[in-house]
């Protein structure tokens, strides 16, 4: 049975008399499970709307419905508020199918008996539904239009009265990049609702998966106050080149709610131009000194690990920050814990170390010669400045890659 062949039909109660027509039907969510039908809204011939519970129905089909009361005996009652009318609140509204990390429309909704209660158990999502709400669809006669079903459980309502924290805890079980094309598939208003209701973490993530004017539609329709703590976890040069796309006066509004260490790193970035090494860098990375043995550097990455992407080399500088070399992560693992940096690490050759104000196209030419994941950049005393990696380059090269 379909909610479309369902609706509009009349309603009679147990003498046979005709109250008025099926308006809508109301179900209880159930989070993981199907949602059992428990109440009709009716609308009288008088106009008047009323809910019948369904344990009052003795018959819903295409034929009509049909009470097992008289309808004057039944009292006036009002359904709890988490429950969801299926017309108002999910036909034709927006869904995120989870398991198919896509937002779809819903055409029409099936029903099936779970257990002993009737409960809607799939969401009609093709052409097939949209033609049976309008009665045509025998017009198909070859069967073109296939019905595409989602099974209930795994889609969550973008709109009603599902609360959309809700709909977060499932939503987060999809890969940020998927999650971050759902968002996009969204209205402004929506998407940033749904990055609104995770958390920060997760919701950076899926920020710096997005096309760039995405970015700043969401970010600035979220407003600084909000907005600010999913900046302080998005990696510091995604969190710049999102607020270089501002103006310098907004710009600074969004800088003005971040932690004051923060805000300096990101006020530093910001002076570069975006094709040089200097605007693309990181300063998320590790250093460490030449006379620290293995086992203190390994203490040390697991001090700064929480607040970094990856890991992939330690630089090692000296009092003075001077770059001195760098010492990868499977050196540290097989080193003995005892050995010294200065004896393990690996001197950079001079040409492959980048300048801050190196331009795009050096860069390329660097990172393929040597074949570099990540470049060291040195300032003009050959002080490390930041790290810039091949993923930052291609992001840059193909920005709505």
């Amino acid at each position: 049975m379909y909610l479309s062949k369902v609706l509009n039909r009349t309603v009679v109660d147990s003498s046979d008399a005709r109250i008025g027509k099926l308006e809508d039907i109301l179900v209880s969510p159930v989070p993981g499970s199907y949602a059992p039908v428990t109440f009709l809204l009716v609308k009288t011939r008088r106009g008047e709307e009323r809910f019948i519970p369904f344990e009052a129905v003795s018959n819903l089909g295409g034929d009509g419905v049909s009470l097992k009361y008289l309808f004057a005996s039944l009292p006036v009652v009002a359904p709890p508020q988490e429950a969801i009318r299926l017309v108002r609140d999910v036909l034709d509204q927006q869904i995120v199918d989870v398991e198919g990390a896509r937002v779809v429309r819903v055409n029409d909704l099936k029903f099936g008996t779970v257990g002993a209660a009737l409960s809607v158990i799939g969401i009609d999502v093709s052409w097939r539904g949209v033609l049976r709400r309008l009665g045509l669809s025998g017009l198909d006669i070859f069967n073109v239009f296939k019905i595409n079903l989602i099974d209930w459980r795994s889609a969550e309502p973008l709109k009603g009265t599902l609360k959309i924290d809700t709909v977060s805890q499932k939503l987060t079980t999809i890969h940020p990049a998927d999650l971050a094309n759902i968002v996009e598939d969204l209205n402004v208003k929506q998407g940033s609702h749904l990055v609104s209701a995770l958390d920060s973490k997760t919701a950076a993530k899926v920020i710096e998966e997005m096309s760039p004017e995405i970015q700043r539609l969401v970010i600035r329709y979220l407003g600084p106050e909000r907005a600010s703590k999913i900046l302080e976890r998005m990696s510091i040069d995604e969190a710049v080149d999102l607020l270089k796309m501002m103006s310098a006066s907004e710009a600074r509004k969004f800088l003005s709610f971040l932690q004051d260490l923060q805000s300096k790193k990101m006020e530093r970035l910001l002076a570069y131009e975006n094709d040089t090494a200097g605007g693309m860098m990181t300063l998320d990375y590790v250093t460490a000194r030449p006379e620290w043995t293995v086992a203190e550097t390994i203490d040390e990455i697991r001090r700064a690990s929480p607040q970094l992407r990856s890991i992939l080399y330690v630089y090692i500088t000296d009092e003075k920050n001077k770059l001195k070399g760098a010492v990868s992560l499977r050196t540290l693992v097989v080193a003995k814990p005892d050995r010294a940096l200065k004896e393990v690490m690996k001197r950079l050759p001079k040409n492959s170390i980048l300048r801050l104000h190196d331009h795009v196209n050096r860069i390329v030419r660097v990172m393929t010669k040597y074949n570099l994941f990540t470049a060291a950049i040195v300032d003009h005393d050959h002080k490390l400045a930041g790290v810039l990696t091949i993923d930052d380059v291609m992001r840059h090269l193909v920005p709505n890659a």
